[in-house]
């Protein structure tokens, strides 16, 4: 769609900014995290609501993000 693919400004992107430095560094971060656990978990972005930033995170098999890690699950990805 119109608009579709592309990080709108508000407070999603200023956390990526504050804590990753791009959408691009982002990425790369979670595809190195990632990559060691493909074929047996998750990968997550997830807000630590104690901390006040997010965090990128891996679980096995379908552990659930909170109770494993105390994070706030925004995205999750099966690798």
């Amino acid at each position: 769609s119109e608009g579709g693919g592309v990080l709108q400004q508000g407070p999603l992107s200023d956390a990526i900014t504050a804590e990753f430095g791009s959408l691009d560094a982002l990425q790369t971060k979670f595809n190195a995290t990632t990559a060691a656990i493909q074929g047996s978990g998750w990968g997550w972005l997830g807000y630590d609501k104690v901390a006040g930033k997010l965090k990128i995170a891996t679980c096995a098999n379908q552990d659930p993000l909170q109770h494993t890690h105390g994070l706030v699950p925004l995205l999750g990805i099966d690798v």
